[in-house]
Parts: structure tokens; C-alpha cells; sequence
């Protein structure tokens, strides 16, 4: 199952490495990470980083000069990372099978970030006093670098967000397409997991539907720093408030919709 997750729109003739020789052409030519610097990345990263620390401030009814300069500090932060970031995941965007890149990026891309985020907003939150909300910042800031990470190398393999390569593009002509972009890695999961209902690989889907709905709670918990959700504390429909329950109806609704979208074509013919 793992290695179909090609993540290709598709079929395409590219060059393709395993995940050593990925590493092997990082440490054989370290310059790759200023050549391929990723300023496409660092603009988008900062923009979307920094407004996550301004609204927690300000949410913690900090002053708008605090919550401006632990914005500031994380825009700067995530500005120089994140083009270092993305010239390592477009390094791995070849490799073959996706699910090898896709876990190497995940445990180097935010762990390294976040241990460098954490010291780097620490300070800033040693010398105001703001520990606190810090701390809540950070953790959301985490969440975001997993969807970021996944995204990126989603969308890397498809030529868009990429530098100093051929078929690279303008950064407005990688936003317009950004749209579709999106579109494509939230139906990616529903598509995979019809396709496995297709193949009648019964197990599997429910897994990867459960699954969903264990990942959906854990994320929602560490964003909103609550269990479940609170319009009216979620007493009027007792089991549903639950953010893994949500996950599933989600999930399930939208499998379906791609099954249905699938089958259409069929029917045609």
C-alpha cells in the first residue's frame, strides 16, 4: 500500500533517487542550500508563521508591542529557515518511493526548526515575560510545520514552489496555481482511501479512516488547547463534539464523494 503513495498527479518520466542518494548529493555539494535557497518558501513561511505568535499575544490581551515584536521575531526566524528548509525538500522531491521522502522530511524539517524556534522564542519570551504564550505559540507553530513539511514536498513534485531548477517558475505564477494546489493534497488522503476501497483492500481503508480521525483530534486538541470543541460545550450532541468524531464524518463524506466522482467516467463509457 505504502508504495503507491506516489504522490503524482501523473504518470511522468523524472529523475529519481532513493532517499541515500538524496543525502549523499546534500553532502557532497552543501552549497545546493544556498544555491536552491528557497525565498519562495521563506516569504510564504514568515508571512503565515508570524501572524500565529501576533494573534496569540494579542488573544492573551498582551500589549500590541509585545505581540508585534514576538512577531517579528518569528518572521525573521522562519524567513532564514525556511529557504534552507525548502532546498532540502526539493532535494528529496525525486525520491522514489514518495513514503521514504515523506518521512525523512518529517522527522528533520520541524525538528530541527522547532529546536531552533524554541530557543530563538524563548529568549523573547525570558526577557518580556511571556512564557505562557509562548509556549501555546510554539505548539501551534508545530502543527503548522507538519502540514507545511507534507504540503511542500507535495507540491515540489509538482514543479511548483521549486528554485534554481528547470521548470521552475515565477513566485506569482506559483501562487496563482496555489489554489489547486491546495485543492489536490486535501483530496489527496479521500482519493488514496477510495482507490483502496476499489481494489476491496477493506483493512487497509479503515485504518487509514481511523487513523485520520486519531491525527484529527490529536491536531485540533494541540491547536485550540481543548478536548473538543465548545459551541455550548458541545452538549447538545453529546459524541460529536469530539474532534476525532468530526475527523471521521469528515473523511467519510469526503472518500465517498470521490467514489462517487470516480465512478462517474464508468458510467459514461
Amino acid at each position: 500500500m505504502m508504495n503507491e503513495m506516489t504522490f503524482e498527479e501523473t504518470p511522468a518520466v523524472v529523475p529519481t533517487n532513493t532517499v541515500g542518494e538524496a543525502w549523499a548529493g546534500l553532502l557532497r555539494d552543501p552549497g545546493v542550500f544556498i544555491r536552491q535557497w528557497n525565498y519562495k518558501g521563506a516569504i510564504l513561511s514568515g508571512g503565515l508563521r508570524a501572524p500565529i505568535f501576533l494573534i496569540t499575544y494579542l488573544v492573551s490581551k498582551e500589549s500590541l508591542k509585545l505581540a508585534l515584536g514576538a512577531a517579528l521575531v518569528q518572521f525573521t526566524f522562519r524567513f532564514l529557515f525556511a529557504g534552507i528548509g525548502g532546498a532540502m525538500i526539493q532535494a528529496f522531491r525525486h525520491v522514489e518511493p514518495a513514503w521514504k521522502a515523506l518521512l525523512t522530511i518529517l522527522m528533520i524539517v520541524p525538528v530541527i526548526s522547532h529546536v531552533f524556534e524554541f530557543f530563538v522564542q524563548v529568549g523573547f519570551s525570558y526577557f518580556t515575560e511571556t512564557e505562557s504564550h509562548t509556549n501555546v505559540a510554539i505548539v501551534r507553530s508545530v502543527c503548522v510545520s507538519i502540514f507545511s513539511a507534507l504540503f511542500s514536498l507535495f507540491i515540489m513534485r509538482r514543479n511548483v514552489m521549486i528554485v534554481g531548477e528547470e521548470g521552475s517558475k515565477s513566485l506569482l505564477s506559483d501562487i496563482i496555481n496555489m489554489p489547486k494546489m491546495v485543492f489536490d493534497f486535501l483530496a489527496f488522503i479521500p482519493h488514496e482511501i477510495a482507490a483502496m476501497l476499489k481494489r476491496q483492500e477493506w483493512f487497509f481503508a479503515l485504518i487509514s479512516i481511523l487513523g485520520f480521525g486519531v491525527f484529527s483530534q490529536f491536531l485540533c486538541w494541540a491547536v485550540t488547547y481543548k478536548i473538543f470543541w465548545t459551541y455550548k460545550g458541545g452538549h447538545e450532541i453529546e459524541y460529536i463534539k469530539y474532534w476525532g468524531i468530526d475527523g471521521l464524518i469528515v473523511m467519510i463524506f469526503a472518500v465517498v464523494l470521490s467514489l462517487f466522482l470516480r465512478s462517474r467516467p464508468d458510467k459514461q463509457a
